[in-house]
């Protein structure tokens, strides 16, 4: 009976350390993954910042760009207004 008792205790302890191996895996996968996640939010995050760049660029080209087309609209309208001047005299 001893040897019963013995071997349903080896057969638990078995199963114990199977499931103690198998958590240590998924520990492991875990830990892979938080590593990669970690990785590609500062990816995500360096990427981010680089689009705030241009955004803040952009503004300023775009602001710029619309002060040169009015001075090119009235430096266009003087022109025609000085051609008309001219050919009416």
């Amino acid at each position: 009976m001893e040897s019963k008792d013995l071997n349903r205790l080896e057969a638990k302890i078995d199963k114990l350390s199977d499931a103690m191996i198998k958590l240590v895996e998924i520990d492991t996968k875990m830990d892979g993954l938080l590593m990669h996640n970690t990785t590609q939010d500062a990816r995500l995050n360096r990427h981010s910042e680089t689009i705030d760049e241009h955004a803040v660029k952009l503004a300023v080209v775009v602001k710029a760009s619309g002060a040169n087309e009015w001075f090119i609209r009235v430096l266009i309208a003087a022109l025609v207004t000085g051609l008309a001047f001219m050919l009416r005299g």
